[in-house]
């Protein structure tokens, strides 16, 4: 009993280490360095993952779902742009804090977790957008698969973020979501970064 203990209690610091580890580093993390992290041996890891890849499905499971949450819960809210640009909001906010979470959804991690990613996000994600373009507070030449293509255009604005100012990338999703409104425009959220930041900047959007 007290072995299948130790095994279950490695198994969650294995989980816990590789959150962390691919929040911070992305998928080039390996298996050593999350083991590494976790305090333990590579072969333990090993016995309880027999790669990255299904150690980064267990651990991406619960944060893709909750996009899925995330949009159902933003249907309730009576205002269909508010309840669009708030879905945004979160979400984005998630994927700045969490390189692996942004890398999986941009198609870096493998095509099994991808395949079990997008259905449940996309049937709720369209609904919260189709809703917003029937009430006339979307452009009606933009298409819910816009939706992705926005999150991954951030993908430098995340970058930037961790280099210069935590919530930068709040200035550039509102820049983007102007371009989605087909009514008026509110200013944008974030003053722009100072002009000795440029390099930075440049440097992270090369990522």
């Amino acid at each position: 009993m007290s072995v299948r203990r130790d095994s279950a209690r490695n198994r969650e610091r294995l989980i816990e280490a590789a959150r962390e580890v691919f929040a911070e580093r992305g998928f080039g993390a390996t298996l050593d360095d999350i083991a590494r992290h976790a305090g333990l041996g590579t072969g333990t890891a090993y016995r309880h993952f027999p790669n990255k890849q299904a150690l980064a499905a267990e651990v991406l499971a619960g944060a893709t779902e909750q996009i899925a949450v995330d949009a159902r819960e933003c249907l309730a809210i009576e205002d269909p742009w508010v309840a669009l640009v708030t879905f945004f909001e979160r979400n984005a906010e998630r994927q700045a804090r969490d390189r692996g979470l942004y890398e999986a959804l941009t198609g870096r991690g493998d095509d099994e977790t991808q395949a079990r990613i997008w259905p449940s996000i996309i049937t709720t994600v369209t609904a919260l957008f189709t809703r917003a373009q029937q009430a006339g507070a979307v452009r009606s030449d933009a298409a819910p698969q816009d939706i992705a293509a926005i999150f991954a255009f951030l993908g430098p604005a995340f970058e930037m973020s961790r280099q210069v100012t935590p919530d930068l990338w709040r200035r550039y999703l509102a820049l983007m979501l102007d371009g989605l409104r087909a009514t008026e425009r509110p200013s944008l959220p974030v003053p722009p970064p100072p002009v000795e930041a440029l390099s930075a900047i440049m440097k992270a959007g090369k990522h």
